[in-house]
């Protein structure tokens, strides 16, 4: 009966120490599982991580390509453009803003071109250069945001009067960049004008 109840008492004293002792050596052998995994496959995250990190060039480098090929092709296309001042020019800044930052850097060039068109302590000469950097920005983004672009052009023929009026001249180069950058589905160069000069009489009257 002593010896039962002694063992009883040992079992009382040493049962919770004992499953402690079990349950914190099962949280030891959990923790060094993984580091044991991995020690058995040497190299494998170091592998990943370098993958990871060499898509990551690949796309920057891909992404900055393709920045100075639209360039190139603005360059290019505005070769033959009726102003002769070079105001139809992209702002240099804003395209390196682009370059640079894959993620984040088009919408940080708009958002800030946006606060200068807005700003009424700007001059109309800056406030029009923001607004058309605006359009050929969504014009030539990929995807291209044509409803951004055909608003932004309608807003600068109406609100700068004095301002970038060599792009809108009749010409063959202007028709050729409506077709080319503007024109949404089944719309054609003529119908794109008849609707665009709509819009601005009823924009102006108002």
């Amino acid at each position: 009966m002593t010896n039962s109840r002694t063992g009883m008492l040992r079992n009382a004293e040493y049962g919770p120490r004992a499953t402690g002792y079990v349950k914190g050596k099962s949280l030891i052998v959990g923790l060094l599982l993984p580091w044991a995994l991995t020690a058995c496959m040497p190299g494998t995250i170091e592998t990943a991580v370098g993958t990871g990190i060499v898509l990551e060039q690949e796309r920057k480098y891909e992404y900055q390509h393709n920045v100075e090929r639209a360039v190139d092709l603005y360059i290019a296309d505005h070769a033959d453009s009726p102003c002769t001042n070079g105001e139809d020019r992209v702002l240099d800044s804003a395209v390196e803003i682009i370059k640079k930052y894959r993620l984040s850097g088009f919408k940080e060039v708009v958002e800030r071109l946006e606060t200068i068109y807005r700003d009424p302590q700007q001059t109309d000469s800056v406030r029009a250069a923001a607004l058309y950097n605006m359009a050929v920005l969504h014009s030539r983004n990929e995807p291209p945001n044509k409803a951004r672009a055909r608003e932004y052009f309608k807003r600068l023929y109406i609100e700068f009067p004095d301002h970038y009026r060599c792009i809108f001249e009749e010409s063959e180069w202007r028709d050729s960049m409506i077709e080319k950058q503007l024109l949404l589905p089944g719309e054609t160069v003529e119908s794109f004008l008849e609707d665009a000069e709509r819009d601005i009489e009823r924009r102006q009257a108002e």
